[in-house]
């Protein structure tokens, strides 16, 4: 189905799910004048010319509907998407939608860690060579909202739920920078969502450029998509496109030697967002002197590994977006193992192995404070690891109290919020949760 000629047809389409995302759609179906039905199991307010639909409602007749568009959220064995499939109706995604329209050419990003600071990175580096470029997707705005502007290029983050729900995208450029358990109450198993994370790579079209970390390429399997573009790896072998050299502070590719010294973000980790963006950048055309000019100004993301403040030489990290236990080893990748540190973990946890978690925790001097839905799963495992050096808090709130009455007893050099887990237990998102951590610290630590 190509939705450019069907959309001339004023369709009418149906809009699954009434979000972020599904708001954003409804809004650029009107430009086409098409009559529009929305569902959602949240009640919607009244939008002139559309009709809403509660989540549990049964459609009677389905052949009214042209296409539907599907918001991520929604489960692909949701019996709406069950019927409409059953009745041979086109579902897409936002994603697949907007890609129909857009003219400029695409990034697209994903990995389990660190596709939003790699894709805010590579926006930010882009924008000295391609100043008529936006970023969206899975950060920021829905692709939608500005698929129709004239930009040369777009940035995009892509979920494995935006993934698994398009169907190939064409993109020009794409990298998956790692994999690890991960929404796996969706896609059930690691290989469905690995499947889902190789549907970025551009197959067909020999133009485009493929990236990933040397350490997951053997993974990929590869060779069964018959690739046409050309495949670049970051990491440190000699045989990396983007070859990282830690101790020199550099990252070495086919065009140029590019320093890191002024990068203002810690960790290896890091370093790989960063490998992964530069080959992202090269890929498009930036210059490399206009890329190493980038790389010493940006910022960073808020509640990813955020330096929030020091008290009494005491650093306070920000590290709400760490929602996995992969996530949250990333950042702890870079902590020396004698820094004597105080780690809040908890909150909704994952289906994930903890034994990751607790051999990383045995080999640093850590004293660790369990919040949330996790302490009734994970205390006993962390209790059997660290014994003393183990508190368990009902929430934020009084783990941070709690803290401030510790640290008058003993000395810490850091503070680090990393919650390895989901936000939903106690806050509607971990950019809420990132908010309430960073009022608490300035609160009782004046």
């Amino acid at each position: 189905m190509n939705p450019i000629e069907v959309l001339i047809t004023k369709p009418t389409v149906l809009v699954i799910g009434g979000g972020i995302t599904g708001k954003s759609v409804v809004e650029f179906l009107t430009k086409f004048e098409c009559k529009i039905l929305l569902v959602d199991y949240k009640p919607q307010p009244s939008i002139a010319g559309i009709s809403y639909y509660p989540d549990s409602t049964e459609f009677s007749d389905l052949g009214k509907i042209d296409f539907a568009v599907k918001s991520p959220g929604f489960k692909p064995s949701h019996p709406i998407l069950l019927e409409l499939r059953k009745n041979s109706i086109p579902v897409v995604s936002e994603i697949e939608l907007a890609r129909h329209f857009f003219k400029g050419k695409i990034i697209g990003i994903t990995g389990t860690d660190g596709k939003s600071t790699t894709t805010a990175l590579t926006y930010h580096i882009i924008q000295k060579s391609f100043p008529k470029s936006k970023m969206g997707g899975n950060i920021g705005v829905p692709f939608i909202e500005f698929c129709l502007e004239d930009l040369d290029i777009a940035v995009l983050e892509l979920s494995s739920y935006q993934l698994d729900d398009s169907s190939l995208l064409d993109l020009d450029v794409s990298a998956v920078l790692n994999i690890a358990p991960d929404h796996l109450e969706r896609h059930k198993t690691m290989e469905n969502y690995l499947e889902a994370k190789k549907r970025i790579i551009n197959r067909n079209n020999p133009n485009s450029v493929f990236v990933t970390n040397e350490r997951l390429f053997p993974k990929l399997n590869l060779t069964q998509l018959d690739l046409k573009g050309k495949l670049q790896l970051f990491g440190e072998t000699s045989d990396s496109s983007a070859k990282i050299l830690l101790e020199e502070g550099k990252i070495i590719t086919d065009r140029f030697t590019y320093s890191t010294n002024e990068f203002p973000l810690e960790g290896k980790h890091n370093l790989e967002n960063l490998s992964a963006s530069i080959l992202l950048s090269e890929a498009i055309g930036c210059l490399p002197e206009n890329i190493q000019s980038a790389i010493s100004d940006f910022t960073g993301l808020l509640y990813r590994f955020q330096k929030i403040k020091t008290w009494n030489k005491i650093t306070f990290i920000n590290d709400s977006k760490s929602t996995n236990i992969h996530s949250m080893l990333s950042g702890l990748s870079g902590i020396e193992s004698h820094t004597p540190i105080i780690l809040i973990l908890g909150g909704k946890q994952k289906d994930e192995e903890l034994l990751p978690l607790t051999n990383r925790l045995k080999e640093l001097n850590v004293v660790v404070f369990l919040i949330g839905e996790a302490r009734l799963h994970w205390e006993k495992e962390l209790r059997d690891c660290l014994n003393e050096r183990l508190f368990v808090k009902e929430n934020l709130t009084e783990a941070v109290k709690s803290i401030r009455e510790k640290v008058n007893q003993s000395k810490f050099d850091m503070i680090l919020f990393s919650p390895a887990c989901a936000s939903f237990d106690q806050y509607n998102n971990f950019e809420e949760r990132g908010r309430h951590f960073t009022e608490l610290v300035n609160s009782f630590f004046v």
